[in-house]
C-alpha cells in the first residue's frame, strides 16, 4: 500500500512557472509574427490596390485628353478652308463668341488664379483648383455626320440624303473643302422630310445666327447675309468644345472635369462634366515648332515670363505635353508622408495618400499636316 501510494505520487507531474512563462513569450512571438505579417499584406495590398486605381484613372484621363487634342481645329476636309461664323454677339460689335471662335481652336489657361478668373469660357458651376492648367479644345465631331443631298441658301434649307440626329439649337458645322461655316440649327426635327433637314435661319434662342447667310464676309446688318450654296457631298458635323480643368467633386475629392457645350430648350450653353476622380493636378507644356518641320523645337509654358499673362502665341503650337498628378482616392495607404517630384519642385504631401505623377505628349495633327 505505501509502495502503491509512493508510486501515485510520483507520476503528478505539472508545469512549472518558467515553462509557462517561456511557453507565453513564444506564443507572443509567433501571435507578433502572424499580425505583422497580416498588417504588412494588408499594406501592400491597399497599396498595390490604389497603385493599380491610380493607373487605370490615369489612363482614362489621358485618353479623354488625347482624343480630343489630336483632332483639335478639324472642320471636315482641309485646314485652309475659308470660314464663316453666324454666331455672333451683335450686342457687342458682332464679336465672335469666344466658345465658338475656331479660329482659335486651343485655348490655354496657364497656372489659373481664382481672383483673376479665365478667358476661357467655363459653366457658372464651375470652380477650378487654384495653380492649375485648363485648355480648351474645338473641331468639328464627323461622327454620325449628315451628307448634304441640296442646300437652299435662300430659304436655309440644308437638305441631308439620310435622316439625321441633331436637334434644335446644336451649333454645327457645314463643311466643302473649299469653304466652311459655323451656324445654330433652327428648325425642331419632328417626322417625314424634316428628320432629313437643317435650317440655318437668322434669330433663335442663344446665341442664335445673327445671319442666315453662310458666306463670307459675313453681314450680320442683313438677314439675308452673303449667300453662299453648299453643294452636293459637303458634310454637315455636330461642332464640340471642350475645356478640360481640375474641380473638386461632390465628395471633396479632386478630379478631372470638363465643360461641354449643352442644348436646353432651343439654347445652347454649357456644362460641367465629370471625367475622372483622382487628379490633383495638371500642368501643361507646349511644343514649339520654330523651323515649320512639324516637330516642336522645345516645350514651354503658356506664362513664360512667370507674370501672370499668357505669352504663348498658340499659332506656333505643334504638340501639347500633359503631365497629371494623380493621388489615392482612400487616405492612409503610406506609412507616412510621400515625397514626390512634381512641376520642378519636390513637395511632401500633408496626408498619407499614394501619389503618381503620368506624363504624355500629344500631337496637334491639323497643325502638323
Amino acid at each position: 500500500m505505501k509502495l502503491l501510494s509512493r508510486i501515485n505520487r510520483k507520476r503528478q507531474q505539472g508545469l512549472s512557472m518558467i515553462e509557462l512563462m517561456v511557453a507565453l513569450l513564444i506564443g507572443t512571438l509567433l501571435t507578433a509574427a502572424v499580425l505583422q505579417m497580416f498588417l504588412g499584406s494588408r499594406t501592400t495590398y491597399a497599396m498595390q490596390t490604389a497603385l493599380a486605381t491610380m493607373q487605370e484613372n490615369a489612363r482614362f484621363a489621358v485618353e479623354f485628353l488625347s482624343r480630343d487634342l489630336r483632332i483639335a481645329g478639324y472642320v471636315g476636309c482641309s485646314a485652309n478652308t475659308s470660314l464663316a461664323n453666324t454666331l455672333r454677339d451683335t450686342s457687342n460689335s458682332d464679336e465672335i463668341y469666344a466658345q465658338f471662335d475656331m479660329s482659335q481652336p486651343v485655348m490655354v489657361e496657364d497656372n489659373y488664379v481664382v481672383a483673376s478668373g479665365t478667358s476661357i469660357p467655363l459653366p457658372t458651376a464651375a470652380t477650378p483648383t487654384a495653380g492649375t492648367d485648363i485648355v480648351s479644345v474645338k473641331f468639328a465631331d464627323g461622327e454620325g455626320s449628315c451628307t448634304v443631298e441640296s442646300h437652299v441658301a435662300a430659304s436655309a434649307t440644308i437638305h441631308c440624303y439620310a435622316n439625321h440626329d441633331y436637334q434644335k439649337g446644336q451649333i454645327l458645322l457645314i463643311s466643302d473643302c473649299a469653304h466652311s461655316a459655323i451656324f445654330q440649327q433652327s428648325n425642331t426635327v419632328n417626322t417625314g422630310s424634316q428628320t432629313k433637314q437643317v435650317n440655318h435661319n437668322s434669330g433663335q434662342a442663344v446665341p442664335g445666327n445673327c445671319t442666315k447667310g453662310l458666306g463670307l464676309p459675313v453681314d450680320c446688318a442683313s438677314t439675308q447675309g452673303t449667300a453662299y450654296t453648299f453643294p452636293s457631298g459637303a458634310t454637315v458635323q455636330l461642332y464640340k468644345n471642350y475645356a478640360y480643368y481640375i474641380d473638386d467633386n461632390a465628395f471633396g475629392s479632386p478630379a478631372l472635369h470638363r465643360s461641354a457645350i449643352t442644348v436646353s430648350s432651343g439654347s445652347a450653353g454649357l456644362e460641367e462634366q465629370e471625367l475622372v476622380e483622382g487628379v490633383e493636378n495638371m500642368q501643361i507644356t507646349y511644343g514649339i515648332d520654330n523651323d515649320d518641320d512639324g516637330d516642336a523645337d522645345y516645350y514651354v509654358a503658356a506664362d513664360t515670363n512667370g507674370d501672370g499673362t499668357e505669352d504663348l502665341d498658340v499659332t506656333e503650337v505643334v504638340a501639347i505635353r500633359i503631365s497629371l498628378l494623380m493621388r489615392s482616392i482612400e487616405d492612409n495607404v503610406l506609412s507616412s508622408a510621400q515625397t514626390y517630384s512634381y512641376n520642378g519642385a519636390a513637395v511632401t504631401a500633408t496626408d498619407r495618400r499614394l501619389r503618381k505623377v503620368f506624363t504624355t505628349t500629344i500631337t496637334l495633327r491639323n497643325r502638323v499636316i
